[in-house]
């Protein structure tokens, strides 16, 4: 008590200090959850080139004339950039993507995985 006399801090202070401090963090429940996507584009300089559903399990592997490769696997309603041939691997130690709007990308390539929401126009549903 004599420290909270010498910063001048009352008992009722600490109350609304830590009503404040849970509050804060009441936000949280107010904002969407994320959603697990129903399809995938893989895209490569920006052009679709194939979409998968995640509900399909599969394997595919994009292969270019330049000789690079990437090997898209479908499994348990989440996609990944398996393996390919880039020095960095950065989009095979992303791993299994599946909510909506995550990606995987292979710069090298120019390479694009993105989970989709599976409707209609692009269109988000945010209710519950």
């Amino acid at each position: 008590m004599k420290f909270l006399r010498a910063i001048k801090i009352k008992p009722f202070d600490l109350v609304v200090i830590f009503l404040l401090f849970v509050s804060s963090f009441s936000v949280l429940a107010f904002l969407p959850s994320q959603k697990v996507g129903a399809s995938a584009e893989v895209r490569v300089n920006g052009k679709v080139i194939r979409t998968f559903d995640l509900n399909k399990n599969q394997t595919w592997t994009y292969r270019t004339k330049n000789g690079f490769w990437n090997i898209i696997q479908v499994q348990d309603g989440k996609i990944r950039d398996k393996a390919d041939n880039t020095p960095d691997q950065i989009a095979v130690h992303k791993s299994w993507i599946s909510h909506v709007g995550e990606t995987a990308v292979c710069l090298p390539h120019n390479l694009v995985i993105e989970v989709m929401s599976g409707q209609k126009n692009n269109e988000v549903d945010y209710t519950e």
